[in-house]
């Protein structure tokens, strides 16, 4: 195994760790703490300042600010913002199994974008496994309406919330691929830091004006440090993995998340395993393994082969 591919494979268990057992449990925290909006804001505005910070020198912001990449930079914000907005809200309505396991579809969800942006084609075998994934998920979300099973799914409007969330997370992992060409790791954590700290401002003034400053004290400020740390952390890993990874095997992390998350909701949560978690899962995991394996180049791959075939006509010309 060579260097890139070592550093890739730990940012992607690591990645996999932090979001799937520590961030959801301190966000969880702090959700109750302060206005899940100021949380969000702070969460990445703090981790942004902390990796200028630490890694100063080590980013070129002429480079981010380049009026050719704002279009793409505001669209992996986007995504990033909708994810941890949604994300904030849902998980105290939901166990931390059932919200990790909503994020294995994932790949499921980029697929799906090639097929309705790029036109591309899908396989019977890709079709499979996305009906087989998709399966799994909603039959979480449907049975998390049931009272008897909220100590292993969750409830229905919270699982919801993290679905939505999930689509700002592909959104995010499929631009965050084209634009790491351009970018080091650290530089896509700044830019997706500064974009997702902007959006988010008027949101956290919003919470500040409903709530007060009161919601602000030593408590609430260490579980948002503790936030920020865990968040900036598990974006450096997820980086590494996205820039040194195949793209198939860089989402791949969303499938060990739900395993951290159990054992994390388990012991910290009491959350209990039902059957029909289980079989959830089964399905989930199963129909995305399947789906990522049906075809060598997979939608995040295409798009960046896309772009490169318009530079070359582009020169062409």
């Amino acid at each position: 195994m060579n260097k890139n591919k070592l550093i890739g494979l730990l940012g992607l268990l690591g990645a996999a760790f932090i979001g799937g057992a520590i961030l959801p449990s301190v966000i969880r925290l702090g959700a109750t703490l302060v206005h899940p909006f100021l949380l969000n804001w702070s969460r990445i505005f703090i981790g942004f300042l902390l990796i200028l910070i630490f890694f100063r020198g080590k980013y070129r912001l002429k480079l981010i600010l380049e009026k050719k990449y704002l279009l793409l930079s505001l669209i992996l914000g986007l995504g990033l913002s909708l994810n941890t907005t949604m994300f904030s809200f849902g998980v105290s309505r939901t166990t931390l199994i059932a919200s990790q396991l909503i994020y294995v579809f994932t790949p499921i969800a980029a697929s799906l974008m090639a097929f309705f942006l790029l036109k591309e084609k899908i396989t019977f075998k890709k079709m499979l496994g996305m009906s087989i994934a998709f399966l799994g998920v909603l039959l979480l979300i449907i049975f998390s309406r049931s009272p008897e099973e909220k100590l292993s799914l969750g409830t229905f409007y919270g699982n919801s919330l993290i679905f939505v969330g999930m689509i700002g997370y592909s959104t995010y992992m499929v631009f965050s691929k084209k634009l790491s060409n351009n970018f080091t790791i650290i530089e896509m954590v700044v830019l997706t830091g500064l974009f997702s700290s902007i959006l988010l401002f008027p949101f956290a003034c919003y919470a500040i004006y409903q709530q007060g400053w009161s919601q602000i004290n030593l408590h609430s400020m260490f579980v948002m440090l503790l936030i920020a740390l865990s968040a900036s952390a598990f974006m450096l890993l997820n980086q590494a993995a996205i820039k040194n990874l195949s793209t198939s095997n860089a989402s791949l992390g969303s499938l060990l998340s739900p395993e951290f998350a159990a054992l994390a909701g388990i012991i910290i949560y009491d959350e209990k395993l039902s059957l029909v978690l289980l079989i959830s899962m089964i399905l989930s995991i199963g129909g995305t393994m399947l789906s990522v394996t049906a075809e060598k180049i997979t939608f995040l791959d295409r798009i960046k082969l896309t772009f490169d075939k318009l530079k070359a006509i582009k020169r062409n010309l």
